[in-house]
Protein backbone atom coordinates (compact mmCIF):
# COMPACT_ATOMS: atom_id res chain seq x y z
CA UNK A 1 0.00 0.00 0.00
CA UNK A 2 3.19 2.51 0.85
CA UNK A 3 3.79 2.40 -2.73
CA UNK A 4 0.52 3.75 -3.73
CA UNK A 5 -0.63 6.19 -1.21
CA UNK A 6 -0.34 9.31 -0.44
CA UNK A 7 -1.65 10.28 3.31
CA UNK A 8 -2.77 13.57 4.62
CA UNK A 9 -3.61 13.81 8.42
CA UNK A 10 -4.57 16.61 10.62
CA UNK A 11 -7.23 17.42 13.63
CA UNK A 12 -10.69 18.63 14.21
CA UNK A 13 -10.64 20.08 17.53
CA UNK A 14 -14.39 19.91 18.41
CA UNK A 15 -14.84 23.82 17.77
CA UNK A 16 -13.46 23.71 14.47
CA UNK A 17 -13.84 21.97 11.47
CA UNK A 18 -11.47 21.99 8.62
CA UNK A 19 -11.21 19.81 5.67
CA UNK A 20 -9.11 19.53 2.60
CA UNK A 21 -10.11 19.50 -1.12
CA UNK A 22 -8.41 17.06 -3.13
CA UNK A 23 -9.93 15.78 -6.30
CA UNK A 24 -8.78 12.13 -6.52
CA UNK A 25 -10.17 9.15 -5.41
CA UNK A 26 -9.71 8.77 -1.59
CA UNK A 27 -11.08 7.57 2.03
CA UNK A 28 -11.11 9.39 5.14
CA UNK A 29 -10.68 7.83 8.66
CA UNK A 30 -12.07 9.39 11.55
CA UNK A 31 -10.40 8.59 14.46
CA UNK A 32 -10.62 8.28 18.70
CA UNK A 33 -9.17 7.32 21.52
CA UNK A 34 -9.44 7.62 25.54
CA UNK A 35 -13.13 9.23 25.80
CA UNK A 36 -13.24 7.95 28.75
CA UNK A 37 -17.30 8.04 29.31
CA UNK A 38 -17.21 12.01 28.36
CA UNK A 39 -20.54 12.76 26.88
CA UNK A 40 -20.91 15.90 28.13
CA UNK A 41 -18.42 18.95 26.89
CA UNK A 42 -15.57 19.57 29.24
CA UNK A 43 -15.92 22.46 31.81
CA UNK A 44 -14.88 25.53 30.73
CA UNK A 45 -11.69 25.97 33.26
CA UNK A 46 -10.06 22.37 31.75
CA UNK A 47 -10.47 22.85 28.17
CA UNK A 48 -12.61 25.48 27.58
CA UNK A 49 -15.87 24.04 27.18
CA UNK A 50 -15.07 21.43 24.23
CA UNK A 51 -15.63 18.69 23.71
CA UNK A 52 -18.71 16.21 24.15
CA UNK A 53 -20.55 13.50 22.06
CA UNK A 54 -23.28 16.08 20.78
CA UNK A 55 -20.53 18.19 18.96
CA UNK A 56 -18.09 14.87 17.48
CA UNK A 57 -21.40 13.86 16.41
CA UNK A 58 -21.82 17.10 14.20
CA UNK A 59 -18.67 16.73 12.90
CA UNK A 60 -18.85 13.21 11.68
CA UNK A 61 -22.39 14.09 10.17
CA UNK A 62 -20.91 17.00 8.34
CA UNK A 63 -17.63 14.89 7.23
CA UNK A 64 -20.03 11.94 6.17
CA UNK A 65 -21.86 14.34 4.30
CA UNK A 66 -19.18 15.53 2.26
CA UNK A 67 -16.84 11.74 2.31
CA UNK A 68 -18.75 9.06 2.08
CA UNK A 69 -16.11 6.65 1.73
CA UNK A 70 -15.15 7.03 5.55
CA UNK A 71 -13.79 4.85 8.37
CA UNK A 72 -14.76 6.20 12.19
CA UNK A 73 -12.55 4.26 14.32
CA UNK A 74 -11.27 4.22 17.80
CA UNK A 75 -8.22 2.68 19.70
CA UNK A 76 -10.06 2.16 23.37
CA UNK A 77 -11.14 3.35 26.57
CA UNK A 78 -14.05 4.83 25.53
CA UNK A 79 -15.87 3.46 29.07
CA UNK A 80 -14.59 5.01 32.53
CA UNK A 81 -14.15 8.48 33.61
CA UNK A 82 -17.36 9.88 34.36
CA UNK A 83 -20.70 9.08 36.56
CA UNK A 84 -22.69 7.95 32.98
CA UNK A 85 -20.56 4.79 33.32
CA UNK A 86 -20.93 4.49 36.67
CA UNK A 87 -24.66 4.64 36.83
CA UNK A 88 -25.05 2.70 33.52
CA UNK A 89 -22.17 0.07 32.76
CA UNK A 90 -21.47 1.54 28.84
CA UNK A 91 -24.58 0.80 27.79
CA UNK A 92 -25.50 5.15 27.65
CA UNK A 93 -21.69 4.82 25.43
CA UNK A 94 -22.42 1.50 23.11
CA UNK A 95 -25.53 3.49 22.26
CA UNK A 96 -23.75 7.10 21.62
CA UNK A 97 -21.06 4.93 19.48
CA UNK A 98 -23.84 3.18 17.68
CA UNK A 99 -25.79 6.57 16.65
CA UNK A 100 -22.75 8.27 15.92
CA UNK A 101 -21.93 4.88 13.20
CA UNK A 102 -18.65 4.00 14.88
CA UNK A 103 -17.68 1.29 12.53
CA UNK A 104 -14.72 -1.02 13.88
CA UNK A 105 -12.55 -0.26 17.71
CA UNK A 106 -10.20 -2.20 19.95
CA UNK A 107 -10.12 -2.07 23.62
CA UNK A 108 -8.62 -0.36 26.60
CA UNK A 109 -7.80 -1.84 30.17
CA UNK A 110 -10.96 0.36 31.31
CA UNK A 111 -13.15 -1.65 29.33
CA UNK A 112 -12.98 -4.54 31.72
CA UNK A 113 -13.31 -2.32 35.14
CA UNK A 114 -16.78 -3.98 35.60
CA UNK A 115 -15.36 -7.22 34.47
CA UNK A 116 -15.78 -9.62 31.47
CA UNK A 117 -19.33 -10.79 32.04
CA UNK A 118 -20.26 -7.22 32.33
CA UNK A 119 -18.40 -6.49 29.35
CA UNK A 120 -19.73 -8.95 26.44
CA UNK A 121 -23.63 -8.21 28.16
CA UNK A 122 -22.85 -4.05 27.09
CA UNK A 123 -20.81 -5.30 23.44
CA UNK A 124 -23.32 -7.33 22.48
CA UNK A 125 -25.68 -4.48 21.90
CA UNK A 126 -23.07 -2.88 19.44
CA UNK A 127 -23.18 -2.35 15.87
CA UNK A 128 -19.58 -1.88 15.43
CA UNK A 129 -16.79 -4.50 15.24
CA UNK A 130 -14.59 -4.93 18.36
CA UNK A 131 -11.26 -6.23 17.09
CA UNK A 132 -7.97 -7.28 19.74
CA UNK A 133 -5.33 -9.77 18.55
CA UNK A 134 -3.50 -10.31 21.87
CA UNK A 135 -6.10 -11.51 24.50
CA UNK A 136 -7.82 -14.46 24.93
CA UNK A 137 -11.03 -14.60 26.92
CA UNK A 138 -12.01 -17.97 29.12
CA UNK A 139 -15.57 -15.74 28.43
CA UNK A 140 -17.90 -17.48 25.51
CA UNK A 141 -19.81 -14.37 24.74
CA UNK A 142 -16.83 -12.02 24.74
CA UNK A 143 -15.26 -14.85 22.63
CA UNK A 144 -17.74 -14.78 20.35
CA UNK A 145 -17.86 -10.83 19.76
CA UNK A 146 -14.25 -9.67 19.99
CA UNK A 147 -12.04 -10.67 16.88
CA UNK A 148 -8.01 -10.21 16.31
CA UNK A 149 -9.02 -8.60 13.13
CA UNK A 150 -11.75 -7.68 10.27
CA UNK A 151 -11.71 -6.56 6.78
CA UNK A 152 -13.84 -3.75 5.15
CA UNK A 153 -14.46 -2.95 1.49
CA UNK A 154 -13.91 1.25 1.19
CA UNK A 155 -14.30 2.83 -2.57
CA UNK A 156 -12.27 -0.16 -3.92
CA UNK A 157 -9.84 -0.14 -1.25
CA UNK A 158 -9.65 -3.18 1.18
CA UNK A 159 -8.63 -2.26 4.14
CA UNK A 160 -7.79 -4.60 7.63
CA UNK A 161 -8.19 -3.63 10.72
CA UNK A 162 -6.91 -5.18 13.74
CA UNK A 163 -6.53 -4.73 17.91
CA UNK A 164 -3.62 -4.94 20.21
CA UNK A 165 -3.93 -3.86 24.02
CA UNK A 166 -1.82 -3.55 26.76
CA UNK A 167 -1.47 -6.00 30.05
CA UNK A 168 -4.14 -5.60 32.37
CA UNK A 169 -1.71 -6.64 35.39
CA UNK A 170 -1.84 -4.34 37.58
CA UNK A 171 -5.15 -2.39 35.84
CA UNK A 172 -8.14 -4.84 36.45
CA UNK A 173 -9.33 -6.65 39.33
CA UNK A 174 -7.24 -9.85 40.13
CA UNK A 175 -10.34 -12.30 39.40
CA UNK A 176 -11.09 -10.42 36.12
CA UNK A 177 -7.43 -10.89 34.80
CA UNK A 178 -7.55 -14.69 35.36
CA UNK A 179 -10.13 -14.78 32.75
CA UNK A 180 -7.86 -13.15 30.38
CA UNK A 181 -4.22 -14.92 28.96
CA UNK A 182 -2.14 -11.68 27.46
CA UNK A 183 0.10 -12.76 24.39
CA UNK A 184 2.46 -11.06 23.36
CA UNK A 185 1.85 -7.95 20.92
CA UNK A 186 4.79 -7.96 18.41
CA UNK A 187 4.38 -11.95 17.82
CA UNK A 188 0.15 -11.69 18.10
CA UNK A 189 0.53 -8.45 15.62
CA UNK A 190 3.17 -10.61 13.05
CA UNK A 191 0.76 -13.49 12.95
CA UNK A 192 -2.68 -10.72 11.96
CA UNK A 193 -0.51 -8.77 9.71
CA UNK A 194 0.71 -11.89 7.90
CA UNK A 195 -2.85 -13.13 7.30
CA UNK A 196 -4.53 -9.47 6.37
CA UNK A 197 -0.88 -9.12 3.55
CA UNK A 198 -1.03 -13.05 2.41
CA UNK A 199 -4.82 -14.02 3.25
CA UNK A 200 -7.02 -11.71 3.01
CA UNK A 201 -4.82 -9.65 0.56
CA UNK A 202 -5.77 -5.95 2.06
CA UNK A 203 -4.12 -2.82 0.37
CA UNK A 204 -4.03 -1.24 3.56
CA UNK A 205 -3.30 -2.45 7.07
CA UNK A 206 -4.18 -0.51 10.45
CA UNK A 207 -3.79 -1.22 13.83
CA UNK A 208 -5.94 0.03 16.44
CA UNK A 209 -3.32 -0.08 19.45
CA UNK A 210 -3.98 0.40 23.26
CA UNK A 211 -0.29 -0.78 23.89
CA UNK A 212 0.49 3.45 24.83
CA UNK A 213 2.52 5.80 23.12
CA UNK A 214 5.75 4.67 25.36
CA UNK A 215 5.74 1.98 27.33
CA UNK A 216 3.59 2.76 30.62
CA UNK A 217 3.57 0.25 34.01
CA UNK A 218 3.96 -3.80 33.05
CA UNK A 219 3.36 -2.55 29.67
CA UNK A 220 6.76 -3.18 27.68
CA UNK A 221 5.40 -2.69 24.18
CA UNK A 222 5.01 0.42 22.66
CA UNK A 223 3.28 2.09 19.20
CA UNK A 224 6.67 2.85 18.42
CA UNK A 225 8.35 0.16 19.33
CA UNK A 226 5.65 -2.07 17.45
CA UNK A 227 6.36 -0.18 14.39
CA UNK A 228 9.73 -0.58 14.66
CA UNK A 229 9.07 -4.72 14.92
CA UNK A 230 6.54 -5.19 12.24
CA UNK A 231 7.23 -3.43 8.68
CA UNK A 232 3.76 -4.01 6.90
CA UNK A 233 1.70 -1.75 9.23
CA UNK A 234 0.32 1.84 7.24
CA UNK A 235 -1.07 3.23 10.25
CA UNK A 236 -0.86 2.59 14.12
CA UNK A 237 -3.97 4.52 15.51
CA UNK A 238 -3.46 4.55 19.44
CA UNK A 239 -4.33 4.88 22.19
CA UNK A 240 -3.77 4.53 26.36
CA UNK A 241 -1.40 7.48 27.01
CA UNK A 242 -3.33 10.14 26.31
CA UNK A 243 -0.51 11.88 24.06
CA UNK A 244 -1.59 14.23 21.36
CA UNK A 245 0.41 14.03 17.93
CA UNK A 246 -0.57 17.21 16.28
CA UNK A 247 1.44 15.49 13.54
CA UNK A 248 1.97 12.06 13.00
CA UNK A 249 5.28 10.00 13.81
CA UNK A 250 6.88 8.13 11.56
CA UNK A 251 8.94 4.72 12.64
CA UNK A 252 9.90 2.36 10.10
CA UNK A 253 7.46 3.82 7.33
CA UNK A 254 4.46 3.33 9.78
CA UNK A 255 2.19 6.57 10.75
CA UNK A 256 1.55 6.87 14.55
CA UNK A 257 -1.80 8.77 15.90
CA UNK A 258 -3.04 9.64 19.03
CA UNK A 259 -5.61 12.20 19.89
CA UNK A 260 -4.90 13.69 23.22
CA UNK A 261 -8.05 12.15 25.67
CA UNK A 262 -11.71 12.90 26.86
CA UNK A 263 -13.21 13.37 22.67
CA UNK A 264 -11.54 16.88 22.63
CA UNK A 265 -10.07 16.01 19.05
CA UNK A 266 -11.05 14.02 16.48
CA UNK A 267 -8.14 12.21 14.18
CA UNK A 268 -8.84 12.78 10.44
CA UNK A 269 -6.39 10.79 7.98
CA UNK A 270 -7.12 11.56 4.49
CA UNK A 271 -5.44 8.47 2.40
CA UNK A 272 -5.11 8.93 -1.54
CA UNK A 273 -4.98 6.35 -4.45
Amino acid sequence: MREWVKIYSFFLILLIFNTICIAQNHIVVLHTNDTHSQIDPIETQTYGNIGGVLRRFQLIQETRQKEPHMLLLDAGDFFQGTPFFNFFKGSAEVELMNMMGYDVVTLGNHEFDNGTAELAKQLKKANFKVVCANYKFKNKKLRRIVKPYTVIQVNNVKVGIFGLTASLSGLVSPSTLQEITFLDPIASGKKVVELLRDKEKCDLIICLSHLGYTPVGDNLISDQMLAEAIDEIDLIIGGHTHTYLEEPEIVNGTRIYQTGSKGTRIGKIKILY
